[in-house]
């Protein structure tokens, strides 16, 4: 997989201005299609992603069958090129807008990981969005900030000629993140208005063209969000003239099959209550990630968070992962992580 990520971030760009690790194209997994060696990927190589890639639509092909959909997760930004092409050639095989009535009507199947401290992001964004509308695909997106903050800075030390990957702090990721939330919101609103101007002639495929879902546990970004809705007409407050509490959002729908946020399953209880408590819907506003990822956050945090967070989300981790195992009622609160 390295070997095909180097391919891919070192061929040339027809958008240099895009950072590292650049974004994919639909001819990159032509190289599967290679019957002999190439200079940087031998016979094994080429088997090996082959395999990979039928693997990768097998599950598709059974989620489809059962309605389950699928998140693709981001890793490293040397690892990232090879994901992102995978990525790219099933959403544009199993989110294609079809006519087929025996197919679900609702939702992208596949979601890919948007990490907003990646310097190329809100680009990254735009060419995926673009890409969408021009070949008839749903874009699923899954924006969060990103968990491997020092590693990629560390790994990118050596090349003086060019900037991490990644944003050099917080604040940077969090601008970053704002300006993907709004970005995202207005193409929702942007879908939503193409769907009503053609409400009396709706069928299956004109449901939503993009899904997006929010994963953060930052106050800040969850109320962004939250205004963003309201800004664009996709909530309306239910209680404006309340002075004491933030007014409840009322979501229809059509909202709430495009957009939703989420937390892990254990941390950030309070924020997610709040999501509930100020939203009002007919689905699921807010979801919870399960217990594999609580353990592996809890590790991945703890040099990015600073200010002795890191060392109370290890606690608050250990004790939600105790209560699974033994059912102890243990307190948690919540907590702003990167």
């Amino acid at each position: 997989m390295r070997t095909f990520s180097h391919i891919l971030a070192t061929r040339p760009q027809v958008e240099p201005s895009i950072p590292f690790p650049g974004c994919p194209y639909p001819t990159d997994l032509n190289i599967l299609d290679t019957e002999s060696s190439s200079k940087f990927l031998n016979d094994k190589d080429i088997v090996s992603l082959r395999e990979l890639h039928f693997d990768l639509r097998r599950i598709c092909l059974r989620a489809r069958e059962r309605g389950v959909k699928l998140i693709i997760d981001a890793e490293y930004s040397w690892y990232q090129p090879a994901i992102d092409v995978m990525q790219l050639a099933l959403m544009r095989e199993f989110n294609k807008v079809v006519s087929d009535e025996s197919m679900p009507a609702v939702q992208p199947l596949i979601y890919g990981t948007f990490q907003a401290y990646l310097r190329r992001t809100p680009l990254h964004l735009a060419q995926s969005y673009r890409d969408a509308q021009a070949n008839n695909y749903k874009l699923g997106v899954k924006l969060v900030r990103g968990a491997y903050h020092p590693h990629e800075v560390l790994a990118h030390e050596a090349f003086v000629y060019m900037l991490p990957p990644v944003w050099t702090t917080k604040s940077e990721t969090d601008r970053c993140y704002d300006e993907c939330v709004k970005l995202l919101v207005g193409w929702v609103k942007e879908d939503l208005r193409r769907w009503f101007g053609r409400k009396d002639q709706l069928k299956r495929s004109d449901f939503p063209n993009i899904g997006v879902l929010f994963g953060t546990h930052n106050w800040s970004s969850v109320k962004l969000i939250l205004n963003e809705l309201v800004t664009n007409g996709l909530a309306a407050t239910e209680n404006p003239g309340n002075q004491e509490e933030e007014p409840t959002l009322r979501l229809d729908d059509e909202v709430t099959e495009r957009v939703t946020l989420g937390q892990l399953y254990g941390m950030s209880d309070e924020l997610t209550s709040y999501i509930v408590h100020r939203t009002h819907s007919n689905s699921p506003m807010v979801i919870k990630w399960t217990i594999p990822y609580l353990s592996r956050r809890a590790i991945e945090n703890k040099s990015v968070l600073g200010d002795g967070h890191a060392s109370e989300e290890r606690e608050r981790a250990g004790r939600e992962i105790k209560t699974r195992i033994f059912g102890q009622n243990l307190k948690r609160s919540a907590l702003d992580i990167f």
